[in-house]
């Protein structure tokens, strides 16, 4: 049984990165390394470690490019399971063989298993991160407990190579936001995948570039040029039919309480603003740049 870890990097902390590759090594066959920076200097921290191959790609194509041109790598390689990791995300020393033995105990139920990922960690808060969009129920089969959800995000989640000669490849055109998501959904519409959270595993993962306070909610603050990934892809995923409508309905709103925050209050206003109408605009427009 063969695993190979995707670790995407966008000008990387080295520090931290250092630290994710030093985790992960022991648990995995190998690591392909896909690098969207626009100078490739992150090759230096891999140097010396036969299972790491990197591949820079010469300048920044998105999360969806990168992860494609791993899942490439490792299909043509002959491996079973490939394991996506953000840059971002620091892996318990035992996650891996845990999350293959929490896929198997699903397998063995029958399930068509699209995902199995581990519940994250704010590492700002400290808090579990929430998964109320996207949670359908809860239970226990043998000894584990799940969370299931309409989709998992990228990072830290387990998938069986097979899936994407089934389901298909990830979607480049939407760079980055929803990537994840839209390729759950896409798996659960075509050969009903399933798709969980191990409630006993726990990753510590980066999100936004801080969290601030809200009156009893804790927000997540996002730069500026996501903002337009995020209105566009929004709006191109509203044309899909297989994309669930509570996650429309939910992030709609969110998306306009979000114009209020960053245009209203939030700092660096005029880039906020710039950003969410590109991203209103290209997606009305069916821009693919």
């Amino acid at each position: 049984m063969k695993i190979g870890a995707i670790l995407v990097l966008y000008n990387p902390d080295v520090a931290r990165t250092r630290n994710v590759v030093e985790l992960l090594l022991p648990q995995v066959d190998a690591i392909c390394a896909i690098d969207n920076s626009d100078n490739g200097t992150a090759e230096t921290m891999f140097e010396g470690k036969a299972n790491v191959e990197y591949i820079s790609l010469g300048g920044n194509y998105g999360i969806a490019k990168a992860q494609n041109v791993g899942i490439h790598h490792f299909k043509e390689a002959g491996f079973d399971f490939i394991l996506f990791i953000d840059q971002d995300t620091m892996p318990e020393k035992d996650t891996v063989s845990r999350l293959l033995t929490s896929w198997q105990c699903l397998d063995k139920e029958g399930i068509k298993v699209g995902a199995v990922a581990p519940i994250g960690i704010n590492h700002f808060t400290n808090k579990t991160i929430s998964y109320s969009i996207a949670q359908i129920r809860s239970l226990n089969i043998d000894d584990h407990r799940f969370l299931e959800v309409i989709h998992t995000m990228s990072s830290m989640s387990l998938i069986n190579l097979k899936m994407f000669d089934e389901v298909g490849m990830m979607w480049e055109q939407l760079f980055i936001d929803a990537v994840d998501c839209e390729w759950c959904w896409r798996a659960a519409d075509k050969v009903g995948a399933r798709f969980f959270y191990d409630y006993d595993i726990q990753m510590n993962h980066i999100l936004g570039i801080g969290s601030k306070t809200v009156g009893k909610r804790s927000i997540h603050i996002t730069p500026p040029y996501r903002m337009y990934y995020q209105y566009r892809n929004f709006i191109w995923l509203l044309r899909k039919k297989y994309v669930p409508r509570r996650w429309l309905r939910k992030n709609g709103v969110k998306y306009v309480l979000k114009i209020g925050y960053y245009v209203i209050g939030g700092p660096d206003r005029l880039a906020y603003i710039k950003n969410i109408a590109r991203g209103i605009r290209d997606g009305i427009k069916g821009v693919k740049s």
